[in-house]
């Protein structure tokens, strides 16, 4: 027993530790510049229940399948050396998945390299391959195969790298990277998880929660001021991309 240790002393508890997870900004050019998509959490949701977030979750063991007939764009090396980390490929994997499970946004491209419009096959079945992804019965990789579709790496920017505090008792290692919304497509809640979905100039978004309309968490401030500063989807991309990671926690 240590000196400071008496009898009656409640225990420490045990810091948990952060779970590896990614996190997609979805980016648009809107009628006014530059839209970013939030999506509102549900309240009964365990980890910031009702807030306004980007699409994200954990790194699932299935994420690591990345097959190099689906999952293209970044060779194993590249992104191990851009994320610091072994396996770097599941991160990328992980925010495709999320955007997918969550937004029910499918992004990559055809087989031919072409754009994943709204009316592609896959649409048709989106209700049950989110319930497949979100019970682990079925892989992002099992999902594209099987529709013709390619998982490009090359087109998601990794921007930042956010990890939960300790006094959390919920805490994420979690990747951010930023991606352009598909032509097209809409972006629609899955209902449990994210219960609203919405787009927001990125000065919008952080005027509604300094007013108090909207609930943001420090990562999403930060990544919303970094947003900010640019004026289009693409411009965006490829500047954060081009930037480099930056490194917070909160």
């Amino acid at each position: 027993m240590t000196p400071e240790a008496h009898v009656g002393a409640a225990p420490t508890p045990p810091i948990a530790v952060p779970r590896p997870a990614a996190t997609v900004m979805l980016l648009r050019d809107g009628r006014h510049g530059l839209e970013v998509l939030l999506l509102q959490r549900a309240t009964t949701t365990p980890f910031v229940p009702g807030a306004h977030v980007f699409p994200g979750g954990a790194v699932d063991d299935a994420d690591h399948d990345v097959a190099d007939d689906v999952v293209l764009g970044r060779d194993p090396q590249d992104a191990d050396a851009l994320l610091g980390l072994p396996g770097g490929r599941a991160w990328f994997v992980t925010a495709v998945r999320e955007c997918l499970e969550e937004a029910g946004v499918v992004l990559g491209r055809t087989a031919d390299g072409g754009p994943i419009t709204a009316d592609h096959p896959v649409f048709a079945e989106l209700p049950a391959i989110r319930i497949a992804l979100e019970a682990g019965t079925r892989t992002l990789v099992d999902v594209y195969r099987e529709h013709g579709l390619q998982v490009r790496l090359d087109e998601l920017a990794y921007v930042a790298r956010w990890i939960t505090p300790e006094v959390s008792p919920r805490r994420y290692d979690a990747r951010f990277f930023a991606a352009a919304m598909p032509d097209g497509q809409r972006a629609h809640p899955d209902g449990w998880e994210a219960v609203d979905a919405g787009w927001w100039s990125p000065r919008g978004a952080l005027s509604d929660w300094q007013a108090g309309r909207i609930e943001l968490i420090e990562p999403t401030v930060a990544s919303l001021r970094l947003l900010a500063e640019h004026t289009s989807a693409a411009a965006a991309v490829a500047a954060l991309d081009a930037a480099g990671p930056v490194e917070g926690a909160g």
